[in-house]
């Protein structure tokens, strides 16, 4: 047995039907945004990948019969190396060295699994029913502007608070502690979602770094460096006063589920109280922004 990686390029309107399909088989899973669709790299360890592309592919091929042709899965073993479409490169296990490339990748990992990758960021999410095991979108683009604000435009410096407004399954708190934050507060008002995202902690070994608490976001108290908010736009605009009030001085937001175009409403709201735009992320229905205050 060795690792292999399917990749397969989709349309924003297969991306979370064919993550929620792949997420019950195989060991990994990470997305990229490329231009207007997302690469999807799924990883596995297994002696027979064939059946699980096989029936990846006919997935695919219902899902697709409205839209234009895409690219089809490629399997590729030992994390190197290119191939044909549908076919499968062996490699010795002694030829699977880490890929690179992989360094800083987030690489969700469905828990329970017997094999773990040994590449990449691994974030354990079980398989429960709380929002966040990183399908949609604006997961997708959260975990992408937190790289950006703790390893680019921050170099590493070390982040004393952070606030994940909404933790739902705790995704982007964890994530966030595995980039080297440790000071970290998650809110969330379903008691259900608490329980789950306090068992993916643990899965993480991250229950030193990560306090959760039963409140809505406008009740909590002291300052954050980064506060992450993937909510949804009119909540959004009702908490941002609240928000930026417990925003530490030259400190990041993330703004996340906001429905395109109504983004730019949302986005000006948090504008009128002294933030910039440092980044935004976005397809045809969903955005991401990043804000600092000044």
């Amino acid at each position: 047995m060795q690792w292999y990686e399917i990749t397969v390029i989709l349309p924003l309107r297969l991306l979370e039907s064919t993550y929620n399909f792949l997420w019950l088989y195989v060991n990994g899973i990470a997305v990229e945004k490329k231009e207007k669709d997302f690469l999807l790299r799924a990883y596995i360890f297994s002696s027979y990948p064939h059946d699980l592309l096989k029936r990846l592919n006919n997935v695919l091929k219902i899902q697709a019969k409205t839209r234009p042709p895409f690219s089809p899965p490629l399997a590729r073993g030992g994390l190197e190396g290119g191939c044909s479409p549908n076919s499968v490169k062996y490699l010795p296990p002694s030829a699977n060295p880490a890929n690179t490339s992989l360094t800083n990748e987030f690489i969700i990992v469905p828990t329970p699994t017997f094999h773990i990758p040994d590449f990449g960021i691994p974030v354990f999410i079980q398989r429960g029913r709380a929002f966040g095991i990183g399908s949609h979108p604006c997961t997708i683009y959260c975990l992408l502007a937190l790289k950006e604000v703790l390893l680019v435009a921050l170099q590493g410096h070390r982040i004393e608070k952070v606030l994940d407004a909404g933790t739902g399954t705790g995704i982007l708190a964890i994530a966030a502690a595995k980039l080297g934050a440790r000071d970290i507060t998650g809110v969330e008002i379903s008691l259900e979602s608490i329980k789950e995202a306090q068992e993916n902690i643990s899965l993480n070994n991250l229950t030193g770094g990560i306090r959760l608490l039963h409140s809505s976001v406008i009740d909590i108290e002291g300052q954050f460096d980064i506060i992450l908010a993937n909510l949804y736009g009119p909540l959004l605009i009702q908490i941002a006063s609240s928000l930026v009030q417990h925003l530490s001085a030259r400190g990041w937001i993330i703004l996340g589920g906001m429905a395109v175009p109504h983004d730019d409403v949302v986005i000006a709201g948090f504008m009128q109280y002294g933030l910039k735009v440092y980044k935004r992320y976005c397809d045809d229905e969903w955005g991401v922004a990043v804000l600092q205050r000044v």
